[in-house]
């Protein structure tokens, strides 16, 4: 029987990277500092709904506006708040504490290139 290598995902240790959320989209987050910048794309590729958002975090949580933008058909933007989970030293998830204007994503994961545990598009 041959070995078997198991894939682990790391946390990363900020906000940067890929995130997958439970509204199906996937999240490109830059920060820079305290301030978080992001844009956010519905599973066909945005078609559906595009959103950008800019923040600034202050310990575990981050407050900030978010706004769709024209590549989506969902026109809508307003508040936006985040807790930040952190679990040893790493940014494990982030989840929605307040909103307006409709945001759907409630809870961000870190992607993974492990193919089979979760692939990354």
């Amino acid at each position: 029987m041959p070995n078997r290598t198991l894939a682990l995902c790391v946390a990363p240790r900020d906000l940067n990277g890929i995130w997958r959320a439970n509204d199906g989209g996937t999240y490109y987050v830059r920060q820079i500092g305290n301030d978080v910048w992001w844009v956010g794309m519905s599973s066909d590729n945005g078609k559906t709904w595009t959103n950008v958002f800019k923040g600034v975090k202050k310990g575990n949580t981050v407050t900030g506006q978010w706004a769709d933008v024209p590549r989506g058909r969902i026109k809508s933007g307003g508040i936006l708040n985040l807790t930040v989970k952190v679990t040893n030293q790493s940014v494990s998830e982030f989840t929605r504490s307040a909103v307006s204007g409709g945001f759907g994503g409630s809870r961000w994961l870190p992607t993974c290139d492990d193919t089979i545990l979760n692939p990354v598009p």
